[in-house]
């Protein structure tokens, strides 16, 4: 990730839609390459990075010569599939050349058609619309992630007989249900001794899924060996933050009663590794973090896609991201990065529990 970038985005409050930091350089010509940003919702730190690198890509190749690229954020606070594709077809109206879209849920993938057959390349990133015409997803593979989190969360439970409960969002997300059921697949495959006493679904804010957490899974399960979360929103009201999101604090009073168990025997494993998450890994609440490449779901697209447009070149089905694993002994390792807002280096160690 671009140290350069990443100055501009924590120089900004978190709520603030990164519109103005690094937007694209040069007014845009008769040959720009017009692209829509299209996240699931703009209040949710994660894609506001990945808007962050898509401005950085176009600035990037402006500054390289060649024809001019200009990126456009459009972002509802909604969390709603009518809200997106309403999204997209303004876009389409607006004729952008290409689009960038985290899905919802499936059903996105009608008007993601819609932009293919008007001529408008789509690349996915995140969570996908498998079903529709995208030409490319580029992603993390969530099942293979979350199988690596139910090993971790195996080990830092350890033997015997254990008692596990999943936290998810949106029911119809392709990536939410896939690292559902990698790390059910996992558990069934491998671990025999341990079974799923819930899945609990919440609106992927931290209004509605801390006391997911607090009331309908550890409060309804008090001896609970495991918890697996399975994005960012999960924990997010454990803690406070800065405006920029780089100092938090997570009290006792936050999240009580998971945090409680944590302190007990109850161990977490959860997607994302943002500065908050890291806190709370370092204060003993965490076991094992899956952190995702927030800022190549712009970076990387944009750069895949302007070269699809401007050389012919074949964009793959399924591009692979990578993925961070975060754990106790390498917590310090990750912090550094955010510090330095520069994730081009491996973590170091690697993650052991």
């Amino acid at each position: 990730m671009k140290a350069r970038a990443l100055r501009c985005l924590f120089s900004l409050p978190i709520g603030i839609a990164l519109l103005g930091c690094g937007e694209s350089d040069g007014a845009p010509t008769s040959d720009t390459i017009d692209i829509a940003f299209i996240p699931k919702t703009s209040n949710n730190l994660v894609f506001k990075l990945g808007n962050d690198g898509a401005q950085f890509a176009a600035r990037s190749l402006n500054h390289a010569g060649g024809r001019q690229v200009d990126v456009e954020y459009l972002a509802s606070p909604a969390l709603d599939p009518g809200v997106e594709q309403s999204l997209i077809r303004q876009a389409i109206a607006a004729k952008k050349d290409a689009l960038l879209v985290s899905c919802i849920d499936d059903s996105v993938a009608n008007a993601i058609d819609e932009a293919v057959d008007s001529g408008i390349p789509v690349i996915t990133y995140d969570s996908d619309c498998p079903n529709s015409k995208r030409v490319g997803f580029y992603s993390m593979d969530n099942e293979s992630t979350a199988a690596k989190g139910a090993d971790l969360l195996g080990a830092a439970m350890g033997e015997g007989k254990k008692t596990v409960a999943i936290l998810t969002g949106r029911a119809g997300a392709d990536n939410l249900k896939r690292r559902v059921a990698g790390f059910v697949d996992r558990l069934a495959a491998e671990y025999p001794d341990v079974s799923v006493v819930t899945t609990v679904y919440c609106g992927e804010t931290a209004e509605e899924c801390g006391p997911a957490v607090e009331s309908e899974i550890i409060a309804q399960y008090p001896e609970l060996d495991g918890l697996f979360v399975a994005g960012l929103w999960g924990l997010l009201s454990a803690c406070s933050c800065s405006d920029t999101g780089m100092a938090c604090t997570c009290s006792d009073g936050q999240m009580p009663n998971w945090k409680r168990a944590a302190k007990g025997k109850l161990k977490t494993v959860a997607f994302d590794s943002l500065p908050f998450q890291l806190t709370l890994m370092s204060q003993g609440y965490v076991s094992a973090l899956l952190g995702q490449k927030y800022f190549g779901w712009g970076y990387e697209t944009v750069s895949v896609m302007y070269d699809h447009l401007t050389t012919g070149s074949t964009v793959s089905a399924f591009i692979d991201s990578g993925v961070d694993v975060v754990c106790p002994n390498n917590v310090a390792s990750m912090a550094a990065n955010w510090d330095a807002a520069d994730f081009s280096a491996p973590l170091t160690p690697d993650c052991s529990l």
